[in-house]
């Protein structure tokens, strides 16, 4: 075939494509992968009839769910303590407790991780990297939005590595214990940059859907050894609950 003639073929199918009707084209563009959702639903360590999903879409939330908990690996950071000890009943699992204390015959390998969340503080932040803590990126009691986030809000935070919670002119009490950095230290925001807007997008309408929680570890607890009531401290100092163990297992 010649280059030409290959070439009034695309050009055909450009016209074509333009002269769908729209609905039709967006029936025709790549859609959210229907295996993609239904496993976000499945990892989701805050089960779908928890979630608030009125008014949204819920393949968005889906597949926000699938970034954040199973590629993502948000929880890593923004739930701290993430699992709980076998036996422990305020979590999501207490016959499972926490796999890395585990042996690897405990998971199956196409099933959901076998593991004893800790579902009450889900996201909530509280963890210490030095003297910064993990943000609660659950929705604001207040506003309804994720850290007190717009949508292009957070977007630009994981693109840019805007500190905007900190930026903005009321701040949560949070940026008084950290230094004035204006780019993200601890996000990997360089990494989520590159991912689609769709994508961030997904992931904002999973945090929306979140129940609001509070953190185990909070500022007045502070950072050990930076901040706080840990500030002459070596270990975290706050109160040790069977929901907020501390120390916490191994993450």
């Amino acid at each position: 075939m010649s280059r030409n003639f290959s070439a009034v073929i695309l050009a055909a199918g450009a016209v074509a494509m333009l002269a769908m009707p729209a609905a039709s084209r967006a029936a025709s563009a790549p859609s959210i992968s229907s295996s993609q959702v239904k496993e976000g639903y499945r990892i989701s360590p805050i089960p779908k009839n928890q979630l608030n999903l009125k008014g949204k879409n819920q393949d968005m939330v889906g597949l926000g769910s699938y970034l954040v908990n199973g590629v993502g690996d948000c929880s890593g950071c923004h739930t701290f303590p993430r699992f709980l000890e076998k036996g422990d009943t305020a979590g999501s699992n207490p016959a499972a407790g926490d796999p890395y204390e585990g042996i690897p015959s405990d998971q199956a390998g196409n099933n959901v991780l076998i593991a004893n969340y800790s579902t009450q503080h889900f996201l909530g932040g509280g963890q210490c990297f030095g003297p910064f803590m993990a943000r609660n990126i659950t929705p604001d009691p207040s506003s309804g939005l994720p850290e007190n986030l717009t949508q292009d809000e957070f977007i630009r935070a994981l693109r840019t590595g805007a500190d905007v919670t900190c930026g903005k002119s009321n701040p949560p009490d949070i940026c008084t214990i950290e230094p004035p950095i204006p780019v993200l230290q601890v996000m990997p925001w360089a990494t989520y940059h590159n991912m689609t807007d769709r994508d961030l997008k997904a992931m904002y309408a999973y945090l929306s859907a979140l129940p609001s929680t509070t953190p185990c570890n909070t500022v007045a607890n502070g950072c050990p050894g930076f901040s706080g009531a840990a500030s002459q401290s070596s270990i975290y100092v706050y109160a040790n609950t069977d929901d907020c163990p501390n120390p916490g297992p191994p993450q």
